[in-house]
Order: structure tokens, then sequence, then C-alpha cells
């Protein structure tokens, strides 16, 4: 246990301690949402353990509700984590070395905001510094899933006391904006962006949330025809 003290972890910690108040306040919207659907506590608790995805959890919250069948459940929770396929691809040059076991583990802690910031620290895969990049992800992946977690429990003992038009549900897309726009840094990042985001608003009323696997697979194929095109004019 002493990695919890080395300077990449705690870095690690620092970098996830800023969303941390925003991840904690989607937590607690999705899971009042998910027992509002008429989820139990428990179920509502053990569903977060195992699943640990909230834009899935969202997705399916309808479909648990108006008693939906079991597979469509499965296949939106699916549809919606696909994106996950593309955030393990970004960052197994950084883990390959490791077990199978120990890769599943770096998946389960995985999330949207570890994998952006990771990716914004080691943008490329060292080798000689593969220790550092082990350690400064656990740090900022095991504060974002004790946040989450935290955020259930708040919503289950203290959910019906929490107003809604308090809006902190909103919290969750503020902080993912102050995460993406300075990662915007050359003009690969910004067409990207805008592609992705030109796609999310003209697919917005596909069923099952298609729109975040449509926004995810056109932004990162816009990103490597630019990184393409600038290699061929070099």
């Amino acid at each position: 246990m002493q990695f919890f003290k080395t300077p990449a972890f705690i870095d690690g910690v620092k970098a996830m301690s800023e969303p941390a108040i925003a991840i904690m306040a989607w937590s607690i919207v999705t899971n009042i949402a998910l027992l509002g659907s008429g989820l139990k506590p428990l179920e509502t608790f053990w569903l977060n353990l195992l699943v640990y995805a909230g834009s899935a959890q969202l997705a399916v919250m309808p479909l648990i509700a108006g008693d939906y069948p079991l597979w469509t459940i499965w296949l939106t929770a699916l549809i919606v984590n696909l994106r996950f396929v593309i955030f393990s691809a970004g960052i197994q040059p950084h883990f390959k070395k490791y077990s199978f076991f120990e890769r599943m583990g770096i998946g389960y802690i995985n999330s949207d905001f570890a994998f952006a910031k990771f990716v914004q620290k080691f943008p490329y895969s060292d080798p000689a510094n593969s220790r550092v990049e082990l350690l400064y992800f656990l740090g900022m992946a095991l504060v974002n899933w004790t946040v989450w977690q935290t955020g259930v429990l708040i919503a289950i003992i203290f959910g019906a006391h929490i107003p809604s038009n308090w809006g902190i549900g909103f919290a969750g897309t503020v902080a993912l904006l102050a995460l993406i726009i300075p990662a915007i840094k050359n003009k690969t990042s910004l067409v990207s962006a805008l592609v992705a985001a030109i796609t999310c608003i003209l697919t917005i009323n596909l069923p099952y949330r298609l729109t975040i696997i449509c926004s995810v697979i056109t932004g990162v194929i816009a990103a490597i025809l630019m990184d393409k095109n600038y290699k061929e004019a070099k």
C-alpha cells in the first residue's frame, strides 16, 4: 500500500480533486433519478458497484421504469458504453504490459474524467515512465470512483430532501466542458471537437443514446483524417 504515498499517485489525486464536486453532484442526480424510477436503495447501491457508468444508468432508467424487456436494457447500456472501447484503445499502450486481471481492474475504474485527464498528462506511452503513468492514473481513477460512490450514498440517504430546483445535475456538464476546452490546443483537436459537437446536435433525437456513440466516432475519425493530412503535407 506504499503507492498511496508516491508523488505520482498524489498528483493524480490532486488532478481529480478539481472536478470532484461536480462528479459528486452528477452522481447524486443520477441516483436520485434511479431511485425515482422505482429502484430500491439496495438495488441502486449494487447497480453502481457493478455497472459504475453514469451515462448508461441514465439511459436505461426510463426503460427500467417502463418495464421494458431485459434485452433492451442491456443493449442500451452496451451502446452507451461503447465509448469505453475507444477509451481503452487510447490507454492500452500505457498499460499493455500488465496482466489480464490487472487490466480488467484498470478498465473497471476508468471513466470519462480519468481518461481525459490521463491522456492530457501522458499523450504518448513511455516504457521508462510506465510506473509513474500507472500511479497517476490510479490516483485519479480511485478518487473518481470514491467520489461517485459517496454521491450514491448521499442520494440514497438524503435524496428525498434535496430540492430539484437546485439544478445540481448541470454541474457534471459544466465540469466536462471545463475539462474539454483547455484540451483543445491545436487544429486537430479543434476540428475533432467541432465535428463531435455538430454530430451531437444532428443526432440528439436518436434512440438508446446513440448520439454519444455517433459523436465519439465522428470526432475520432475527424482527428485521424486531420493527422493523416498533416503527415502527407509534410
